[in-house]
């Protein structure tokens, strides 16, 4: 018999998705035909819709206004981890998980985002099924208040700065774990010729490269300081990708040919990210998870120009810290590190510090931390 592993998400951007994806294919990579391994976009798969459009709806409504989701935010932390409140607001998602689960029976259950969390929390408790709950906190350098759930068996986290934020929220150290960040591993195997690369776009040789991007929205006032910059005719090579974002792909295809020595290159979505973020020299857009992650695995610097929630905040805090990249708020100080780029080496400083870095991916870990758990509950 085949030993199941439920992964559960809510597909609120590629942040919660890919993580899960990722370990999903190590686990079956490492381990054929000894698991059954299914990634659910939970609430959907369930039947609670409605939850899940407004989830949905709202990351949206995030991006486009980010103080929206700060004040979420911190109306979330002041309220902590309350289980009336969730029960209350999430009673469709819960009752529909708790019946998805009681079908599907699960030896683990694996979530990447903190509801799915809590309604496997609440469903092992209703059930009274002895399933484990386990978590990856796929903000890495934050750990807010929904990830603190008591009830949870373990917590992943990629950092000490988040093992920190849950242990101040009343964690136990014996319930959090470090492993590195999962990602594709697939996104480090670069197998294109990047130099052709580089020809196909028709870039300027001996010009730093600057990748624009803000996901698959296409979403981010990063696109407007692009549009202003180009004007500065500075010595650089910039590629957009607008993602799925018509209206974005439109405005920067409108760049071509306005500056001799910018070279604008305009892509819309992209299924070719890992290459084109090795062939940069920086990566600018707003504050994110998977691209700060993907970076630094990469050895990338970064730019951030903007940021939604304060878990994203605290990604900048953690490449400001550690000398790796730049926050940029405003157009001056976007063109500002831009016009240094063009005409200095001021990469070679975060080059330097990311090496001393070393970050790597923990993708065959959590799958490895996976498979033992799942022989704690066959042989309990």
């Amino acid at each position: 018999m085949r030993h199941k592993i439920l992964m559960t998400m809510i597909e609120v951007g590629f942040g919660h998705k890919a993580p899960a994806l990722a370990v999903s294919e190590a686990l079956q990579e490492l381990y054929p035909d000894e698991l059954q391994v299914d990634v659910v976009d939970f609430a959907k798969v369930s039947g609670a819709l409605k939850i899940d459009e407004q989830c949905k709806k709202s990351w949206d409504f995030a991006l486009a206004f980010p103080a929206s989701a700060r004040i979420g935010y911190l109306l979330v932390e002041m309220a902590g981890m309350n289980q009336g409140y969730l029960d209350a607001i999430f009673k469709d998602f819960v009752e529909k998980g708790i019946a998805y689960i009681h079908d599907y029976k699960p030896d683990i259950v694996f979530a990447t985002h903190p509801l799915c969390m809590f309604v496997a929390i609440k469903a092992r408790e209703a059930l009274g099924l002895d399933f484990k709950v386990i978590s990856y906190v796929v903000d890495p350098f934050d750990g807010y208040a929904w990830w603190a759930n008591l009830g949870a068996d373990m917590l992943l986290v990629a950092s000490e700065r988040s093992r920190d934020r849950l242990l101040k929220k009343g964690i136990l150290p014996e319930k959090i774990k470090i492993i590195g960040f999962p990602l594709n591993k697939s996104f480090l195997n670069i197998r294109g010729d990047l130099e052709n690369l580089k020809a196909e776009l028709g870039l300027e040789a001996d010009r730093p490269i600057i990748l624009v991007s803000a996901g698959s929205q296409g979403i981010a006032t990063v696109f407007l300081y692009v549009e202003m910059v180009a004007r500065l005719n500075l010595p650089i090579n910039i590629i957009t990708v607008a993602g799925r974002n018509a209206k974005t792909k439109k405005r920067m295809d409108a760049l071509a040919g306005i500056s001799a020595q910018t070279k604008i290159v305009s892509l819309g979505f992209a299924t070719n990210m890992n290459e084109l973020m090795s062939i940069a020299d920086l990566i600018v857009g707003k504050a994110g998870a998977a691209t700060a992650m993907e970076s630094m695995f990469l050895q990338k610097p970064v730019m951030f120009t903007e940021w939604a929630a304060y878990n994203d905040r605290y990604i900048i805090n953690f490449i400001l810290d550690y000398g790796i990249g730049f926050y940029c708020p405003n157009f001056y100080a976007f063109s500002k590190i831009l016009r240094e780029i063009a005409l200095s080496d001021r990469l070679e400083f975060c080059r330097k510090n990311l090496a001393e870095l070393n970050m790597k991916p923990g993708t065959n870990e959590v799958a490895e931390y996976l498979y033992g758990q799942l022989n704690r509950v066959i042989n309990s």
